[in-house]
């Protein structure tokens, strides 16, 4: 698949379904991916998501998420995998820069083997500069040898709180561009100015910039960005697909009101995660809502307990608000 149509429209960050002994629960997993199916709005799926909690697997259970999700969305949607070496983003203890490497490549190419559409990999914080090295040229160095070790689209994500050193800058952003096969980014912010930068620098290059917070996907519309990654486009793509095809066709004002209530969503929702597993679960597809903990993530420090009246009062919320753009999944089936 051309990466122009891979990285575009609403892409699913999957939440990952663990047993209750926090093991991958490879049918709960394949329930969910049939539950976000349903929507008929999503172009496309990355496991290993952050909100899937992405630090907290083994090498092996990377390649046993890809391997699940792989088979079982084949020849139904495409399948972005999280190829990152192994680290559980403590700072104060990092892993062997050589092996982290090694294992990124190596995950990247099983995840080619069992038919991922790309693969994605998280700017490398993990690896300190060599001598003489600034870490604009660690990232260059990283990202050329996860592209030399595939032929499908490589994709960058810059995720909550990266240190300040590794994060993405205009010029940092064009020397990547011009890496043959690495094809986007995917930045965890709403900032339009660093949006712009970003684009404008990496203008007229085979490169899409992926909104990372949904809140502003109008603005990253209006600014050039392709696609969209968030926890709205696991929850409600149909809604976030609404502002896409609303902006397209130049309906301005329905674009600005669809874009309020993916924002209103997301506002509203104390714990996104466990709200859609148990939803899931309420819908008939057997999903369970046991989740691994996660010290050392920034993810972790946006997940809030769910009570049974946040839920009640968020599914009241939730449905109405999808109701009003029902037909829109109905019409892409």
């Amino acid at each position: 698949m051309q990466y122009a149509q891979l990285l575009r429209g609403p892409i699913a960050p999957v939440f990952t379904i663990f047993k209750e002994d926090l093991t991958l629960d490879d049918a709960g997993q394949c329930a969910f991916l049939d539950f976000l199916l349903e929507s008929g709005a999503i172009n496309a799926y990355f496991v290993r998501s952050g909100m899937g909690q992405m630090a907290t697997f083994s090498y092996e259970e990377v390649k046993q998420i890809a391997r699940n999700a792989c088979s079982h969305l084949d020849g139904k949607a495409p399948v972005l995998v999280n190829a990152t070496g192994i680290w559980d983003r403590d700072r104060s203890r990092l892993p062997d820069p050589e092996q982290f490497v090694r294992e990124a490549v190596e995950l990247s190419q099983y995840a080619e083997s069992v038919g991922a559409a790309g693969v994605v990999s998280t700017l490398p914080e993990a690896i300190p500069p060599r001598g003489g090295e600034s870490h604009a040229d660690v990232s260059v160095r990283y990202f050329e040898a996860m592209c030399d070790a595939v032929s499908i689209p490589v994709m960058i994500y810059q995720p909550p709180d990266t240190a300040s050193e590794y994060q993405l800058t205009p010029d940092l952003a064009a020397r990547l561009a011009d890496i043959p096969n690495l094809n986007g980014v995917k930045a965890s912010t709403a900032d339009a100015a660093f949006m712009f930068d970003i684009i404008w620098a990496t203008r007229g290059k085979d490169f899409a910039y992926i909104v990372g917070a949904e809140m502003g996907y109008y603005a990253g519309l209006a600014l050039g960005a392709k696609g969209v990654l968030g926890q709205g486009t696991t929850l409600n793509p149909q809604i976030i697909q609404a502002v896409e095809d609303n902006y397209y066709r130049g309906e301005t004002d329905a674009a600005m009101e669809a874009q309020y209530w993916v924002n209103h969503l997301v506002y509203s929702c104390k714990n996104p995660v466990r709200f859609f597993k148990e939803y899931a679960a309420e819908k008939g597809y057997p999903v369970g809502t046991w989740s691994r903990p996660m010290a050392a993530n920034p993810y972790a420090n946006t997940r809030q307990e769910l009570t049974k009246e946040d839920y009640d009062t968020f599914k009241q919320l939730y449905e109405e608000t999808i109701a009003r753009y029902s037909s829109l999944s109905t019409a892409k089936r």
